[in-house]
């Protein structure tokens, strides 16, 4: 890899981008990368499959369908005004069908679309009628109009090799006609089903929330037919509460316990605004004690005046309290006039009604994201053995019984009970290795590196500790425990920590942290130790990488309560690799890797679906240096929701100049992992962001550099599990596959390089096997070389010496997102300004350049 004898003066710099190298005829055109990506979609070459690695039996959650001799169906589009509430319309489908084609059982799939395997009886093939329906507070009419659209072929079903691209006609067509009967029986989220937990199954999250039991269903394309993947999942549901016992419930935390006796005080602003946020949006039923023919349903639109203080205009034009309605008109005495109103109904009327005579009406699919306690008790409670988890599907399918169901017989259709058999391969581990040429092994995705050195260890001259809690922390045992195995670890600690180790206290704002900063810019390293939640941690993040530009290692309180020399360790592979230290390489490079390569990685994080006017974030990780150990991050505000990565031709340029100034040669090739994108947005994916990577390149070198590129989607958010055949071949006490199990066939498209693998070994419950689906690769690199390259990648995470369950460049991706998000935590974003707002979050130059790691 001889440098580039004629490339740029890294310190130059240039209005314009500079060539990497000199001039000549170039053979990149955007017709030449648009006539390559029309080739790359209408490919029907089956792709072979890879042959490294010990062969393993295996069977997926994965179900064989035979879907008879039915050629076509008929599509209808179905019109229901008013189209809410959305619970309502299957039960007015299921009334009008009754009403106009009893003998005929179409699939509705709960919104507009209705299939049918022969000719509805309607009269010019519409239909039109009003439904009346039983509301929740009275009857309601609907009016429903069913016109058919078109026909569906559903052939190519039955010879699924004869495309690339999926039937998605075809498969969407199947997947409702399966799912209709769940429909009609359960709780409905997605693509999945849900059913209350029955009497002594139900299990409480806290803060107003249970688990319900469910199961997810998809039909999907398989290598030679159509497969229905079936799982189990868990979900958080309101619990059906008084609203009283969930004030109490929000109110309480690990010290104290609210109880109703506590209620006989005004609410404070924190539990008030707890009550609002879980309560929005949410449907309560509203009682009189006493008084059943008060019985109403409605949705609440927030908090208003309690009852003593909150006034409205009676039909006589008299002005009256809440309270005293109650009492003189209700013949009913509030018992909590102090507490709140709940704001219902209507939002162009203000209709008010009494906390204490509401319960939270149960079954409301809700889409929160749930607290730390809430995650942790249910992650608990759904980590189960394969084993569990196979019977429990098995549970579900006999309960679904879909080949019983009207529908499902009407198309022809029939499911196979029992899982499908699969071959896979578990793929050699690579070899690590340390200082001083020592090599280390991987054994069942973990490997003990406490005797070997880093390979290459970081130098510290000037470090110190910093406490942001409210109690000073164990900051002496922790220097010296740091201190000490340092230096066993290879790195040079030159002195020991400079103190006093002073304590900011546990209300500083950001003012106090940056100016602490800016008084220890001289030291390579401050570890400050911060609460276990709470904004101190962003605070620090902000102060140090945007306002002063010193490096930080935070670590939480509860870590320091608990010290060893294991958390010491975990703790020094971060601090190296941030100081620029490379704990493990991989002891032979690969093929792709041989010439100068640049690995990275890219994802997308939305905001949760019930924040407002948050942005999306952007990041895009890459290596810097021949080993693809160090890494650094490029980030961008985007708006919400928005999956392709806007200026990916801008971050591309910069990542490929990072590369060049670090290592004085360009990349030859590049290899990119693209995660968060769903089959769906593969076409979309190749058309913006290949090219703006092609279009990167040209922009740094007009003519004659084209680096090859291969392209990969990551693929966590799937239903795919893998269970050994023989419990022999498990490494663990769950019956897992072994890490490195791989599978690209038969559960796969054949007509494009995609596989699944198992590259960790699972700490608790049932490992999930990552997909991974090439969208580009003009490395023409095989099954084999691709399912290496991305089993190897998963070694070199820095933060741990396992293999994790994605390759290193894409979890960086996530760190880089999260960072990103910390920078902009708790303030007010004007949608259109992003731009604004990012130039406003510049990472410090010092920190960008010297500290690329910074974020790990």
């Amino acid at each position: 890899m001889a440098p580039l004898p004629d490339g740029p003066d890294p310190s130059t710099k240039q209005k314009q981008p500079p060539t990497f190298a000199p001039q000549k005829e170039s053979s990149f055109s955007t017709q030449k990368l648009k006539s390559s990506l029309s080739d790359c979609l209408s490919q029907t070459v089956i792709i072979k499959p890879g042959v490294k690695g010990r062969p393993i039996k295996i069977e997926s959650n994965h179900l064989s369908l035979n879907v008879g001799t039915l050629t076509e169906a008929y599509h209808y589009d179905v019109s229901i005004t008013p189209d809410t509430p959305k619970s309502f319309l299957r039960d007015v489908m299921n009334l009008f069908a009754r009403k106009h084609y009893p003998k005929n059982h179409p699939a509705f799939d709960g919104r507009k679309n209705l299939y049918s395997p022969k000719k509805l009886p309607l009269p010019n093939d519409t239909m039109s009628d009003t439904i009346e329906l039983e509301g929740e507070n009275k009857k309601r009419g609907f009016k429903v109009v069913v016109k058919l659209a078109r026909t569906v072929d559903l052939s190519p079903l039955r010879d699924i090799l004869q495309t690339r691209q999926s039937p998605q006609d075809a498969l969407q067509c199947l997947d409702i006609v399966l799912r209709n009967a769940p429909s009609n029986s359960c709780i409905s989220s997605g693509r999945c089903f849900f059913t209350p937990p029955r009497e002594g199954q139900i299990l409480r999250l806290g803060d107003g929330m249970e688990m319900y039991y469910g199961f997810y269903q998809s039909a999907i394309r398989g290598w030679k037919q159509p497969l229905l993947n079936v799982d189990v999942v868990h979900k958080a549901f309101p619990e059906a509460l008084n609203v009283l016992d969930l004030v109490c419930e929000l109110g309480s935390d690990y010290r104290n316990t609210m109880t109703r006796q506590d209620l006989n005080q005004p609410l404070t602003d924190f539990v008030q605004k707890a009550l609002e946020k879980f309560l929005k949006q949410l449907k309560v039923t509203y009682e009189i004690p006493g008084q059943s023919g008060s019985r109403r349903i409605f949705r609440v639109n927030g908090l208003r005046a309690p009852p003593s203080q909150a006034r409205f205009t009676l039909g006589d034009g008299k002005v009256t309290t809440v309270e005293k309605y109650y009492q003189e008109v209700k013949r009913c005495r509030l018992q909590y006039p102090h507490l709140p109103t709940l704001w219902v109904g209507s939002r162009q009327r203000e209709v008010l009604i009494p906390l204490e005579f509401c319960t939270v009406v149960s079954g409301q699919v809700v889409n929160r994201k749930m607290n730390e306690n809430q995650t942790s008790v249910m992650i608990k409670k759904a980590a189960t053995s394969t084993d569990v988890r196979k019977d429990k599907i098995m549970q579900v399918l006999r309960k679904a019984n879909y080949n019983s169901d009207p529908c499902v017989r009407e198309f022809g259709f029939s499911v196979n009970n029992s899982f499908e058999k699969l071959d896979g391969r578990v793929l050699q581990p690579p070899t690590l290795l340390y200082a001083r040429k020592a090599e280390v092994t991987p054994s069942k995705g973990v490997w003990r590196a406490d005797m070997n050195r880093f390979f290459v260890g970081a130098i510290v001259h000037k470090w110190t500790i910093v406490s942001c809690t409210r109690h000073p922390e164990r900051g002496e045992q922790l220097a010296d425990m740091i201190f000490r195995m340092a230096s066993s670890n290879g790195m040079q600690i030159t002195s020991k920590a400079t103190g006093p180790f002073q304590h900011l206290g546990g209300r500083q704002n950001l003012r106090d942290i940056i100016d602490y900063f800016k008084r220890k810019q001289d030291h390579d390293l401050i570890i400050v130790v911060v609460p276990n939640s709470g904004p101190q941690y962003s605070l620090v993040k902000q102060a140090a990488e945007l306002n002063v530009g010193c490096l930080t290692q935070c670590i939480k309180e509860r870590t320091i309560a608990k010290l060893n020399p294991q958390i010491i360790a975990n703790i020094l592979l971060k601090i190296n690799s941030k100081l620029n230290g490379t704990n493990h390489i991989l002891s032979s490079r690969l093929p792709i890797m041989s010439r100068p390569c640049i690995i990275m990685g890219a994802d997308v994080t939305h905001p949760g679906p019930d924040a407002k006017d948050v942005p999306s974030v952007a990041a895009v990780t890459a290596s810097h240096d021949p080993n693809a150990f160090q890494y650094n991050i490029c980030w961008r505000l985007q708006p919400p929701k928005v999956e392709i990565i806007e200026d990916l031709c801008a971050i591309t340029v910069e990542q490929l100049m990072f590369f060049y100034r670090k290592t004085r040669h360009k990349p030859e090739t590049i290899v990119f992992f693209r995660d968060g994108v769903s089959e769906g947005q593969f076409a979309e994916v190749r058309r913006a962001e290949i090219s703006a990577i092609h279009q990167a390149c040209k922009k740094l070198q007009r003519e004659g550099y084209e680096p090859r590129i291969t392209f990969l989607v990551v693929q966590k958010r799937h239903h795919t599990r893998l269970f050994p055949t023989n419990p022999r071949d498990s490494e663990d006490r769950n019956n897992n596959v072994p890490a490195g199990t791989c599978v690209d066939t038969h559960i796969t498209n054949p007509m494009m390089q995609d596989f699944y693998l198992v590259s960790h070994a699972s700490i608790q419950g049932v490992a999930k096997p990552t997909k991974y689906c090439t969208l580009w690769d003009d490395n023409n690199m095989s099954n084999d070389d691709i399912e290496e390259l991305t089993y190897y990648l998963c070694h070199m995470f820095t933060r741990c010496n396992r293999s994790v369950s994605y390759p290193a460049p894409t979890y960086y991706a996530h760190l880089a997102a999260a960072r990103a998000k910390v920078y902009v935590e708790n303030v007010k974003l004007d949608l259109t300004q992003l731009k604004t707002h990012q130039q406003k979050c510049q990472i410090q130059e010092s920190i960008v350049k010297e500290k690329p790691m910074f974020f790990v």
